[in-house]
């Protein structure tokens, strides 16, 4: 989600400050216990306080792969942003494809969704789970974007933030993402507002690129990118920290393809993008795994254009180990079911 312009945002105050209103009539219920659904085993919830992407999804995973390697069995339980008629999810289908042997529950109440898993799961990990408060939580994560952490804006719709700066207090563990180190005045606001400095801190790295053209998948290095000539396509929450890595890798940026977060893609669209990308002169699209899985329905009509995803992962810079043992007490309470 795109910040508004200034002067949108002036305009929007009044519509901010209805909105923060009626955030807090809803939290009072939750603040006091009221509406609160326990599971029957334990959750960790990853959000932020932010619209629009914070790096929720590699951390999801982060979490669900160190489950797994404590021989525990997770599911994620998302809501499925946007999903299409039939209940496809481009979230989902990242996860699915991305984790092995990992349960996905899909759906707005998250209680049912969890419920009909079989086996049951031994951990569930909510994905945009902060302001997802009928579910208890014995873990609350909250991701905070360094690149526009968005705690001196106003609320949706004038800036960016889902609720009041003061809601860090209930979470349980701050994680700041998209940073490249320790970021002491950011570190000193984030505790102002959550009672501590945030637990962790936290890049986005790129661990290798795909490239896909005509069916075929090739690996490539990232230096490959060097001097490639590319068309971006990212219909997620904060495109800009993509471009400058794809900038980074050394490629030549002729074309942004504006996209909207979760944005969804059909014929008509993907001729259109590949006969951009002709009349730009590039030698390929880059996009983000969650574009692909849309793009690739309709693989057809690339008409042999290359399309480069990038795989990213989330690299620990500080407090790995410490975020660990959060995770590890959360394991060690929860007890062993069947499978």
């Amino acid at each position: 989600m795109h910040e508004p312009p200034p002067w949108a945002s002036i305009l929007l105050r009044p519509a901010s400050w209805c909105f923060q209103a009626i955030v807090q009539l809803r939290r009072r219920g939750f603040d006091a216990g009221r509406g609160i659904h326990r599971l029957s085993m334990p959750v960790i919830s990853v959000g932020n306080l932010t619209a629009g992407g914070t790096g929720k999804t590699p951390m999801c995973r982060w979490i669900a792969e160190r489950v797994q390697e404590a021989g525990r069995r997770p599911a994620i339980a998302l809501r499925g942003y946007r999903a299409t008629a039939t209940g496809f999810s481009d979230e989902a289908a990242e996860y699915e494809e991305r984790l092995d042997g990992v349960s996905i529950a899909i759906g707005a109440d998250r209680v049912a969704s969890v419920s009909k898993i079989q086996p049951p799961p031994e951990i569930v990990v909510l994905d945009d789970g902060f302001q997802h408060r009928r579910v208890h939580r014995d873990l609350d994560v909250v991701l905070i974007d360094a690149t526009r952490p968005g705690l001196d804006q106003p609320m949706l719709p004038a800036g960016l933030r889902r609720e009041p700066c003061n809601a860090l207090g209930r979470a349980d563990v701050v994680i700041v993402t998209r940073s490249s180190g320790v970021d002491q005045a950011l570190s000193d606001l984030i505790e102002g507002h959550h009672g501590r400095p945030p637990l962790a801190w936290t890049s986005h790295r790129w661990t290798s690129v795909r490239e896909f053209r005509d069916g075929v998948k090739t690996e490539l290095k990232i230096g490959q990118l060097q001097g490639r000539r590319l068309v971006t396509l990212f219909g997620v929450g904060n495109p800009a920290s993509i471009r400058n890595a794809v900038e980074s890798a050394g490629s030549v940026i002729v074309h942004d393809e504006p996209a909207r977060d979760h944005a969804a893609y059909d014929a008509a669209s993907v001729s259109r993008l590949v006969a951009t990308a002709r009349a730009v002169g590039a030698d390929a699209v880059i996009t983000t795994f969650k574009d692909w899985v849309k793009l690739r329905l309709h693989s057809e009509h690339l008409n042999g254009l290359p399309v480069i995803v990038p795989m990213v992962e989330i690299e620990f810079l500080e407090g790995e180990e410490v975020f660990r043992e959060r995770l590890n007490e959360i394991l060690k309470a929860s007890p062993v079911v069947p499978g």
